[in-house]
């Protein structure tokens, strides 16, 4: 009897010995970062301090961090946060996999979420061993205000609605020629360089690098112009090693660059399988930080929706970040973190409804009859005024500046109209432009621009 005590006593031992060491080791890391795939109710350890998953919302994701419990979005562009020493993102949940018919490109997914965790005393990525992936030798500089970001819903392309498999740079003002040159992002090897064939141009490129320091980890520099290629199969990079200059696609030209996970030797057609969210290191290695920074405004003037050769893709339909100062207010009602568009022509809107992406995956309710635009200003007192209308639906809006009426419009379809100048006066440093919604939702409200200037 002692005897099969001591060998269930054993069995018991090795079980729970092999849980602890699940529950410890990441799926995969790069760099820094540790990547854990999590399931509601379960729990991880990095450093001795338990992270558990309690619960999900669309794309919230609330987690219990040592003694500290707090809720986080999918980072398509937002930032890590610093809680009790770790530096967490959540890198891709259940929900916005499920938004898209591109299952693979979301394959490190395997539970509810996938988690990155690191020490917040340690970058992301060593930035001795690691660089931006475009030089600044030309003067460029990252807005990080393109609309097509790491799992940004990209709507429906070729008959299958698609998330974007990583971050896209706009480069449109070296479309064709040796200006922003892209580089390697660490010491690599050239894998292969393939010809894209975009909208039969046989002059677009994509280069694949495998990183040297951690086999298994890719990188894929799309949407380059194959004359200035200067690397090839097998070439061993170092680190801000020159690779080529850009060329883009029909409408826009653009850096598309991923990081991607993989056993197995990525081919040209399963590229972006596997992809992993990239973007808090991207924003570290340009900013040098991975804490937000607040910026704000005295005057602009905003486009909404315009095509992405006239914008750089700068559409402002995204969710509002504390470090672009500007954006919409949306809340974990909307899966997508975005609101619609429209571009017709050199122009393009915004487009407000009740219901948003009807009859598509990310339809979603917002339960509110309005929208918040807000951007950060100094406070003072403001003029301003927008342009509102739908350019292809008719569209009905009642638009507010910080609480004051500027009008209430019912438009035909593709008409356009100016609201009256308004002079208000912002205290709380967010000037807010309310556009209130058809409640019935038959007919969608829109904005085309917003212009704005501190008075005094």
């Amino acid at each position: 009897m002692k005897h099969t005590y001591f060998i269930l006593f054993f069995l018991l031992s090795i079980f729970f010995s092999a849980n602890i060491y699940a529950q410890t080791q990441p799926d995969f890391h790069w760099g820094n970062g540790s990547y854990f795939n999590i399931g509601i109710g379960d729990s991880i350890t990095f450093r001795d301090i338990e992270v558990k998953l309690l619960e999900q919302n669309n794309i919230f994701n609330q987690l219990k961090i040592g003694n500290d419990t707090i809720w986080i979005k999918v980072s398509r562009r937002t930032l890590p946060v610093n809680v009790g020493g770790l530096r967490i993102f959540v890198a891709d949940n259940k929900n916005v996999k499920a938004l898209t018919d591109d299952q693979e490109v979301h394959g490190l997914l395997k539970k509810d979420a996938l988690i990155c965790v690191s020490d917040f005393k340690q970058p992301l990525l060593n930035q001795n061993n690691y660089i931006f992936p475009i030089s600044f030798n030309d003067g460029f500089l990252w807005s990080v205000e393109e609309s097509s970001t790491m799992f940004s819903y990209e709507g429906k392309v070729d008959g299958k609605y698609l998330s974007y498999p990583g971050v896209a740079f706009d480069l449109n003002d070296a479309c064709g020629i040796e200006k922003h040159w892209i580089v390697a992002l660490e010491k690599s090897t050239v894998i292969w360089v393939k010809n894209e064939n975009l909208n039969d141009s046989e002059i677009a490129a994509c280069v694949l690098l495998e990183s040297s320091s951690q086999p298994g980890i890719y990188y894929v520099y799309s949407h380059l112009f194959d004359k200035n290629i200067i690397v090839k199969k097998g070439d061993q990079l170092v680190r801000g090693e020159l690779i080529g200059t850009i060329w883009g696609d029909y409408n826009w030209g653009h850096l598309q660059f991923s990081v991607i996970k993989s056993d197995t030797v990525p081919t040209f057609d399963t590229k972006f399988f596997n992809a992993v969210n990239c973007f808090p290191q991207l924003y570290e290695l340009y900013f040098k930080q991975t804490y937000s920074f607040s910026r704000n405004y005295t005057k602009g003037k905003l486009s909404f929706g315009r095509r992405c050769n006239i914008n750089g893709n700068k559409k402002n339909i995204i969710a509002f970040e504390e470090y672009l100062g500007k954006g919409w207010k949306l809340g974990d009602w909307n899966v997508t973190d975005r609101v619609e568009w429209i571009s017709k022509g050199d122009k393009g809107n915004a487009r407000l409804r009740k219901i948003l992406f009807r009859k598509e995956k990310t339809s979603c309710i917002n339960p509110e009859n309005y929208y918040d635009f807000e951007i950060n200003v100094r406070n003072g007192v403001y003029r301003i005024r927008a342009n509102i209308g739908d350019l292809e639906l008719a569209s009905w809006q009642k638009v507010q500046f910080e609480g004051v009426t500027a009008a209430t419009y019912s438009l035909d379809a593709g008409e356009i109209k100016w609201t009256s100048e308004k002079v208000v006066k912002v205290k709380d440093g967010k000037l807010t432009i309310r556009i209130f919604v058809d409640e019935s939702n038959k007919k969608v409200a829109g904005i085309s621009e917003i212009v704005f200037q501190k008075a005094y």
